[in-house]
């Protein structure tokens, strides 16, 4: 029998991929920019002013993954249902609760701003600056909610690149905003927190079109019972601790780099965090591309797709870690000079720290490729053990080991163990999961699951499948012979018409039928309009499906064609 091949979702993976990697490289090539001008315009002061006030812009991005991340993970699944109502509703709440959050986040923090300003920034010195940048960013709080909701569901609706030309444009613009704002129009330091509002505005302008489309997602009425809230902050929470915990970590890894290592481990520790702050443009690349696709994926209940979209997401980070670790392991003197760090103990501390550190990352990227699966199949124990353990493990085992650099490999390791001894004891206990990741296969006897290639040799091999499929699962004659005619010229018509280049054949019996899925990376095609349309365009193939199938469903993700038939 034919084999599954993992052509379409290779195929879908990249269109993700480069548009993801892209949008999270230049936030990051900007953040850099944008800190580099301030500095030069307004000095070091400027500078710190703005470090300083970057727990604001860290809570709202912590709030948004506590609700936003959840519900772009069902509305995935939802439109891989086919649910557009479902997908609809979890838009419409996100967006309405983005508006009230930030509402309230603004109104709080101007209340409480001479609080706010002395718990962030001790330095009466730098205060006024650091006072000047808050309050422009607490005006900027709406914007920013909405654009990060809006950039997640453009993403999950199937317009990655969008997204990417969005957040492009945003950071160009704010980047010559901040040198017309600060250098021309003397706004100083509260020049830089409008430039960074304006680019906000500016990537939900160009993203906004995307709603007004027929296909697209759109604002509806809904009420609270019509939202699954449980599931949207139970998925929800493993990601906002991370995030927070995320803090603690850099306040910690300070604290013990302080302590033990003196002035020296506090420069090598800076250039750790930029280091890794820099992987993560592989791993949150890689990791927006997998959120979307996985979750339309899990609403098809294609789990091999979805175990080969894991794999896939794997393979593509280990050769990237690999590179990178190679670069850190054997010019870490190099890389600490091009951060800024001289000849001295600091150098000297770096060349100890960096190719240590970068085993880290290696680590830290890994497991955290796993929370996507967690998150799909509601494995909140394994999601929340992942997030916490990986936060506060390293920082504990650097502060056990007082200050050796291997405490943080140590930390990631101990979490490794525990997170494969946990699958491992869940892999025991229920059939069917596949190891580590434990998404459930199933019985693979009981579903059709084939790739076609475009040839009638592959074809007729496919149909000969199909037929010895469903007979030895019990189907009658007649529905044998009906599910091989209509599957059989869809597929004839795909590979005559279509220009494709690998066929995906699934089959599976239920109590109330057989369901067929046929999925194609060829020309798009909606069968379901042929048929609405009737006359003189309807062919044979499809004359024959709407005559013998109680149902047809037709979807267009990832550029691919992909029809339900019920049968």
């Amino acid at each position: 029998m034919p084999e599954r091949t993992p052509f379409l979702i290779n195929k879908a993976f990249k269109k993700y991929l480069w548009a993801s990697l892209l949008t999270v490289a230049a936030t990051q090539i900007a953040n850099i920019v944008d800190a580099a001008i301030v500095g030069n315009l307004i000095g070091d002061e400027g500078l710190a002013a703005v470090n300083l006030s970057k727990p604001l812009l860290q809570t709202v991005f912590a709030i948004t993954c506590f609700y936003v991340a959840s519900s772009t993970i069902l509305t995935g699944m939802a439109i891989g249902k086919g649910d557009r109502k479902a997908a609809d509703r979890l838009f419409t709440f996100s967006v309405a609760f983005s508006v009230l959050l930030a509402l309230l986040f603004t109104a709080a923090g101007l209340l409480c701003f001479n609080s706010l300003s002395a718990l962030l920034c001790q330095s009466e010195s730098l205060r006024p600056l650091a006072e000047q940048f808050m309050r422009v960013t607490l005006y900027s709080t709406l914007p920013q909610f909405l654009m990060l909701t809006l950039n997640q569901f453009v993403t999950v609706d199937g317009n990655p690149r969008l997204v990417s030309r969005a957040v492009i444009a945003g950071n160009v613009s704010n980047i010559a905003l901040d040198i017309l704002f600060i250098k021309y129009f003397q706004m100083g330091i509260a020049g830089a927190a409008t430039a960074t509002c304006v680019m906000y505005v500016i990537s939900i302008l160009i993203v906004l079109p995307h709603f007004f489309r027929k296909e697209s997602l759109h604002l509806c009425k809904t009420r609270p019972g019509d939202l699954p809230l449980g599931k949207i902050f139970s998925i929800g929470l493993p990601l906002f601790l991370s995030t927070v915990l995320l803090s603690v970590q850099y306040i910690g890894n300070n604290y013990v780099a302080s302590r033990f290592l003196g002035d020296n481990g506090l420069i090598a520790i800076a250039v750790c965090i930029q280091l890794l702050a820099f992987s993560m443009i592989i791993l949150n690349g890689t990791l927006r591309t997998i959120q979307p696709v996985g979750s339309i994926l899990k609403g098809l209940d294609d789990n091999l797709g979805l175990l080969m979209l894991m794999k896939r997401g794997y393979s593509f980070m280990a050769i990237c870690l690999a590179a990178y670790t190679a670069v850190l392991v054997l010019f870490p003197s190099q890389i600490g000079s091009i951060l800024g760090v001289k000849d001295g103990g600091g150098l000297e501390m770096v060349r100890i720290a960096v190719p240590v550190f970068s085993l880290n990352i290696v680590f830290q990227c890994m497991l955290c490729c796993m929370l996507p699966a967690f998150q799909l199949f509601d494995r909140k124990g394994m999601a929340l053990l992942l997030s916490i353990s990986q936060a506060l493990l390293p920082m504990l085992f650097f502060l056990l080991f007082r200050g050796r650099w291997i405490g943080f490999v140590t930390g990631q390791a101990v979490t490794a163990l525990a997170i494969a001894a946990c699958s491992l004891t869940i892999h025991r206990k229920t059939l069917g999961l596949s190891r580590f990741l434990l998404i459930p296969m199933g019985d693979r006897a009981c579903k059709l699951d084939i790739s076609v290639q475009p040839t009638s040799a592959s074809l007729s091999e496919a149909i000969s499948a199909l037929r010895e499929f469903l007979s030895s699962n019990g189907a009658t004659p007649h529905t044998v012979n009906v599910a091989a005619v209509c599957t059989e010229e869809f597929i004839n018509n795909i590979i005559r018409h279509a220009n494709a280049g690998s066929v995906d054949l699934a089959a599976n019996l239920k109590d109330d039928g057989v369901y067929i899925m046929i999925h194609d990376d060829g020309a798009a095609f909606n069968p379901l309009e042929t048929i609405n349309a009737g006359g003189n365009h309807i062919g044979l193939g499809l004359t024959l499906a709407k005559e013998f199938c109680k149902d047809i469903q037709y979807k267009y993700l990832f550029n691919q064609n992909m029809v339900r038939l019920k049968i």
